[in-house]
């Protein structure tokens, strides 16, 4: 129990000390912006630049939090990304190539929907495919037998008449 207490404690000050604590001034790596290429868009800014900064980082996570975008969250290093997004943007940098160059950095863990591809594909599909199994296990429990049943002949009398001697003796014994 200390261990993984002592884990959870040196886990939580190194994300406190690889934060930067001064991320919101520059940004992360412009230097490095080169790696997508040159900027595929016309430069923007004023409330455009806004809406689509908010809508990029929307669909980036947050390395820190994990189950925040970067949008949402409030750690100095969601607050640096989201920066350096916006600056790209106004650079004129497209989407795609903002998110292509988060992924060099943090990999396809940095989207909050995976891609629809390779392994990826399982996580699209599988629920669908539980769904449809679902259903078809409903049914097939829930359909109604098949007279195939009801052509076979029994070996023994069947219940109603068994049920038919019954009463006729209590009727007997009721009237004598």
């Amino acid at each position: 129990m200390r261990s993984i207490l002592l884990t959870i404690i040196v886990v939580g000050i190194s994300i406190c000390l690889l934060s930067p604590a001064d991320a919101q001034e520059t940004p992360l790596g412009a230097a490095n912006w080169d790696l997508v290429g040159e900027p595929a868009g016309t430069p923007i800014s004023g409330p455009e630049l806004d809406l689509l900064t908010e809508e990029v980082a929307g669909i980036m996570r947050c390395p820190v939090c994990q189950g925040l975008s970067i949008a949402d969250s409030p750690t100095p290093l969601a607050m640096a990304m989201k920066s350096e997004v916006k600056e790209m943007l106004s650079k004129g940098y497209s989407e795609t190539q903002v998110l292509e160059y988060f992924e060099q950095s943090y990999g396809e863990f940095i989207r909050l929907a995976p891609k629809a591809k390779g392994f990826n594909l399982v996580v699209w599909l599988a629920p669908l495919a539980v769904l449809l199994g679902g259903l078809l296990f409903l049914a097939l429990r829930l359909r109604k037998p098949t007279t195939a049943a009801s052509d076979e002949t029994p070996a023994e009398p069947s219940a109603d008449a068994e049920l038919e001697t019954y009463r006729e003796r209590v009727r007997r014994e009721v009237a004598s």
